[in-house]
């Protein structure tokens, strides 16, 4: 299994910025959702060479306690 990473840093102002690798295709889309629905609001996007490479199965579950 490939070995996945996210690398996030938040700035002074507060803006935070995430870098995903290890997912192939469109599965890092899927793998943003969980840190937009914590952050908010994107502001920007860019694609690495990961993004267009043949994409994988990948499953997230993301469970939530209150």
């Amino acid at each position: 299994m490939p070995q996945r990473e996210f690398e996030i840093t938040i700035a002074p102002d507060g803006s935070v910025e995430v870098q995903v690798q290890g997912y192939k295709g469109r599965r890092c889309l899927d793998a943003m959702k969980i840190f937009q629905e914590i952050v908010g609001e994107v502001k920007s996007q860019s694609l690495t060479h990961e993004y267009y490479a043949p994409e994988e199965d990948v499953r997230i579950n993301i469970e939530r306690q209150h």
